[in-house]
């Protein structure tokens, strides 16, 4: 059985907005910023060892960063290559690889943020280290 996928477009509302949050989280590595700004206040986190509230995460990467300072840089000091981007119907999908140190290989991401109009009311990721080697010999993106 084929079934034909047909995306529509995002609305000009939720693509400015997708645009912004694409910015501040991805480009500036403001992730308080980009949370603060665009998040519904019902947001839903589908990251099982992140907890659901914007302002918990940043408490948690704060958290995290501090238990490990040789490893984590400041979150300006990120090394992020983007991979692909997409803003369709409701969505920014967004495939990356990221690295948070100096000795840190980094891991490939895959996130899905979900509007309602402008604001972001669920977001879901998968993420995958960089292994020093790969079977097939090419590289994650």
């Amino acid at each position: 059985m084929q079934t034909d996928l047909i995306i529509e477009p995002a609305s000009a509302a939720m693509q400015a907005a997708a645009e912004s949050f694409f910015k501040l989280l991805y480009l500036d590595h403001d992730f308080a910023g980009a949370m603060r700004r665009h998040v519904a206040p019902h947001f839903t986190e589908h990251n099982p060892d992140l907890p659901n509230s914007p302002a918990e995460q940043l408490a948690w990467f704060e958290q995290r960063a501090a238990a490990n300072p040789d490893f984590y840089t400041a979150e300006t000091q990120w090394q992020t290559r983007i991979v692909h981007r997409f803003i369709a119907a409701n969505y920014l999908i967004v495939h990356y690889n990221m690295s948070v140190g100096p000795l840190d290989r980094g891991r490939m991401f895959a996130d899905f943020w979900q509007f309602d109009g402008d604001r972001i009311v669920e977001h879901w990721d998968v993420v995958q280290p960089i292994p020093e080697k790969t079977q097939s010999g090419n590289m994650m993106w």
